[in-house]
């Protein structure tokens, strides 16, 4: 990626939180506090890089979930100049600072925000940040003032302009955690529709971020993503391409004990040694036909 990093820091008032400006190719992000992008991306090459040339020559709609402050949808942007995205963020904060991004880029006539959480339980959640202020975890909300901030999968699709949904490219998922939920969303959805995107990019994070790697309900969220991941399998997304959370492939399978005993060594590794070579997986799920695009998308990524 021609990824240019031209770093300003300046102090914002009246919250006096550090501004980064961060571009990728002609476009930029605007990033507060101690955002980890830049620090990721110059650590290591491949971080992020992965789906922008994945998506650069898809022409229909994307949709991403978790979009943070907007920067996949940016990254992805800098590479494709003909599809519409659907960026879903609940965190109010991220959401606005997602939003401002895409307006200083012009890019607002191809682009959808929509501020909810997407889960298959109806109720009031919250995201509760992390030091850095760029992630965080997701937690219900007790407070009983609050309305219902959630919407299911088939409700998002409602929300999406007809005309962007004639081609569904990549469904995008990264929430910390609760992906697992949303996939079961997405497959709920597909029992009623047809229209399903060729693609399906997550994260396969067994742990919430703010408990950390020892976190109780880690088995219980293993199990929720080994039956999500065997739902995707019978409707068609049979092959699946494993990424390292920094960004380096490791193999494409389309076995699905595989992908669980690399989980299962990143868990005991984490847990027994105190140790982390790298932290989750991230997957991209898809169906026979789409094997060479991936090889190519994959041969692609190290040409820069």
């Amino acid at each position: 990626m021609n990824l240019k990093k031209r770093l300003t820091n300046k102090f914002k008032k009246p919250n006096m939180l550090l501004e980064t400006e961060y571009f990728f190719g002609d476009y930029k992000v605007i990033l507060k506090g101690n955002h980890v992008l830049p620090k990721y991306q110059e650590s290591f090459p491949l971080y992020d890089r992965f789906l922008p040339v994945l998506c650069s020559k898809f022409e229909g709609l994307i949709i991403d979930i978790g979009a943070n402050v907007g920067d996949s949808t940016i990254a992805i942007f800098s590479k494709n100049s003909k599809s519409f995205i659907v960026g879903v963020e609940p965190d109010k904060a991220f959401f606005d600072e997602c939003i401002h991004n895409i307006n200083i880029n012009d890019l607002s006539r191809r682009f959808l925000g929509i501020n909810k959480f997407v889960s298959t339980t109806i109720g009031n959640y919250k995201v509760e940040k992390n030091e850095t202020l760029s992630t965080g975890s997701i937690s219900f909300d007790s407070n009983p003032t609050k309305k219902n901030n959630t919407i299911s999968f088939l409700e998002l699709m409602d929300l999406i302009p007809s005309e962007k949904k004639t081609k569904f490219d990549i469904l995008k998922i990264d929430t910390d955690g609760f992906d697992w939920d949303i996939l079961d969303s997405f497959i709920s959805y597909n029992k009623k529709s047809h229209f399903k995107p060729r693609f399906i990019f997550f994260e396969m994070q067994t742990y919430l971020n703010n408990k950390g790697v020892k976190d109780i309900n880690r088995n219980q969220i293993l199990e929720s993503y080994k039956l999500s991941i065997e739902r995707l399998q019978t409707i068609g997304y049979n092959n699946f391409c494993l990424l390292d959370n920094f960004g380096t492939p490791i193999k494409v399978t389309k076995s699905i004990s595989e992908i669980f005993q690399l989980s299962d060594y990143i868990k005991r590794s984490q847990i027994y040694n105190s140790h982390s070579t790298i932290y989750y997986l991230d997957i991209l799920a898809f169906s026979n036909f789409e094997l060479n695009y991936v090889n190519q998308a994959l041969s692609n990524l190290y040409k820069g």
